[in-house]
């Protein structure tokens, strides 16, 4: 499913930020020594606290822990056009590039870490790698580096399928969010409506048992609530037994008894969502119906009508396959992706780990202590 993406161009939009006024800081204190008298005795010096103005580094800290606290609401979102993934990064290996191969000063590798955009191709990259890794535990180690977790850091990258029903709320959203310090990254990718359905369905896929029978049922409320969002499927499907294609509905579906019934175009779609789902399991697919293969359930649909329904006219079956899934996911058709990359952890870290001197790793991977 991950070849069928096809993503046409990227867009960044740069968001401007407002003017920032410094308040006051807080005060430090240091112990100076005071100098004895001439013809003292010789006793010990005394010390007392001076008080020291704090620096502006300071400040930036604290404002840079702060921003880790926010967070994007994505509740009132349809459950089933919006993505949530994390990317973990290791600011030790980050600092040992820059310091070290690139020969910068551990100030200006700061700063650059702070202005670092990462790209879309990076975020959706299937492949990890350095400085980015898959974190099993929140106190492992970087497998590159050794470093410890005070090193890591974590992008939050949330992901909106553009839409009638997700427009309003997107825009409402990201005028919403904070614009000091560049917290929020906002992109855009243009794309299919195919890439981003079967992408829906990569994701939907993951965790599923496939030899237990509940995941039949789990798939429908997803498909439904990415056909109809506007419903609460979750609530819906609290009380649903059974799932079955009425003969009385000529559309939509309708709920009685513990019994959801579909009419015969949509429980036929469900029907061939279960076979991609599944396909790859065993032979052919297991749907609501049984198990079919894919000739089988062409001839299934054929002789329900629902091919000549939506205009599907190749006899073939893996022709009238095709132009079937061109129908169900949209096609080419060009819609936009927009993602929100919440920057406030990664900031956060760099504004606490100032300063501290960066870890050097070792041949092997580990930290030289």
């Amino acid at each position: 499913m991950a070849g069928r993406r096809s993503y046409r161009s990227v867009k960044t939009v740069e968001r401007p930020s407002r003017k920032i006024v410094k308040g006051a800081v807080g005060s430090a204190t240091r112990l100076t020594a005071v100098p004895r008298k001439k013809g003292g005795g010789a006793g010990p010096s005394t010390f007392r606290p001076v008080p020291k103005k704090a620096s502006r580094r300071t400040g930036r800290v604290q404002k840079a822990s702060v921003a880790g606290t926010n967070r994007v609401d994505l509740s009132a979102f349809p459950s089933e056009a919006v993505r949530k993934l994390d990317r973990s990064i290791c600011l030790a290996c980050v600092l040992d590039v820059f310091t070290r191969h690139m020969g910068l000063s551990l100030n200006t590798a700061h700063l650059e870490i702070k202005r670092y955009k990462p790209s879309l191709a990076e975020l959706n990259s299937p492949a990890v790698t350095r400085p980015y890794f898959t974190m099993q535990s929140p106190q492992d180690p970087c497998p590159y580096c050794g470093s410890p977790p005070k090193w890591h850091a974590r992008l939050a990258i949330y992901r909106i399928e553009g839409g009638r029903t997700t427009d309003a709320l997107r825009r409402e959203l990201v005028k919403a969010l904070p614009t000091s310090g560049n917290q929020f990254l906002i992109l855009e990718e243009r794309g299919t409506r195919q890439g981003a359905f079967f992408e829906w369905l990569e994701k939907i896929s993951k965790g599923l048992d496939l030899e237990a029978p509940q995941w039949l049922r789990e798939v429908c409320r997803h498909y439904l609530s990415r056909k109809e969002p506007k419903e609460d499927w979750q609530a819906q499907f609290e009380q649903i037994q059974s799932i079955r294609r009425s003969r009385r509905l000529e559309r939509g579906w309708e709920v009685g008894k513990g019994r959801l019934f579909l009419a015969p175009p949509l429980f036929d779609e469900l029907l061939l969502v279960h076979y991609l789902v599944s396909r790859s399991q065993k032979a052919g697919g297991l749907t609501l119906e049984g198990r079919y293969t894919l000739r089988e359930l062409m001839a299934r649909l054929r002789s329900g009508g629902y091919l000549r329904a939506v205009g599907v006219i190749a006899q073939n079956p893996s022709d009238a396959f095709e132009e079937l899934l061109q129908y169900l996911s949209g096609g080419e058709a060009s819609m936009k992706l927009h993602y929100i990359v919440d920057r406030s952890d990664l900031l956060g870290k760099v504004g606490q780990l100032k300063a501290f001197k960066p870890p050097r790793p070792s041949v092997r991977g580990h930290l030289i202590s």
